[in-house]
């Protein structure tokens, strides 16, 4: 009988390589790249939470595809439920068994529920508990803000926009933000304190930090930039 762990590598290899031909990603904020950092997080999670990797790693390359560029309308936000179809069939094709479907499908559909948000979390299984801390993780730090600019470029969203700034209590997800900081608010500065894991909180402590550190540092120079082309125009208009 073939190794377990050697098989299930091999499905995760093939739906990889399914996956890097199939999918085109909307803006490299959910690229190949995010899809391998997850499922690495993923996996490292799983080694000290529990948790079935086959599990965690095929919903990690298969949790973005809502994200498509190539989906039908192309609103804002889809949510990740009407994928199923599709996902069901990437699993098919590479003989993963049936009886992970439906846990699959549920890690992918928590990854974009937060208590914050109208799409709350809810009970659920270990598995999307850590699919979902792997990709907040991914979310904040240095490379979370990469991904959040790479986004807002991507979709024409404006970096900083203060005079349309709001405090929300309530994060919506269909709602496109006036500003990439403005989701900075909306979102990533609220991620920490929604990882569910022990271990995800470890690893999330330091990269929350810089998130932290990084937004008033961002308003201080545009302030300060922004104060110094006003006394310039103020100049002109008196000479």
């Amino acid at each position: 009988m073939p190794d377990k762990a050697i098989v299930e590598a091999d499905y995760i290899e093939h739906l990889k390589q399914l996956i890097a031909t199939e999918y085109v990603p909307d803006s490299p904020t959910h690229d190949l790249t995010h899809l391998a950092r997850v499922a690495s997080l993923g996996s490292q999670i799983c080694a000290t939470e529990g948790g079935d990797k086959l599990i965690v790693a095929s919903a990690a390359w298969l949790h973005d595809l809502h994200r498509d560029a190539r989906r039908a309308g192309r609103d804002f936000f889809l949510p990740p439920e009407q994928m199923d179809d599709r996902v069901r069939g990437y699993l098919s094709k590479v003989d993963i068994p049936r009886e992970f479907h439906g846990n699959i499908l549920e890690a992918i559909h928590y990854t974009d529920r937060f208590s914050f948000s109208d799409r709350s979390t809810h009970s659920t299984i270990i598995e999307a508990k850590i699919l979902r801390d792997a990709d907040c993780l991914d979310a904040i730090g240095a490379i979370g803000i990469a991904r959040a600019f790479s986004f807002g470029g991507a979709h024409g969203i404006p970096l900083w926009d203060e005079a349309a700034f709001k405090e929300t209590s309530v994060y919506t997800q269909s709602d496109r933000p006036s500003s990439t900081l403005q989701h900075f608010h909306d979102k990533l500065l609220r991620l920490s304190e929604e990882l569910e894991t022990p271990t995800a909180r470890e690893l999330g402590r330091r990269r929350s930090a810089y998130l932290e550190s990084f937004v008033p540092q961002f308003i201080e120079e545009w302030r300060e930039d922004m104060a110094s082309s006003t006394s310039v125009r103020r100049l002109k208009s008196s000479l």
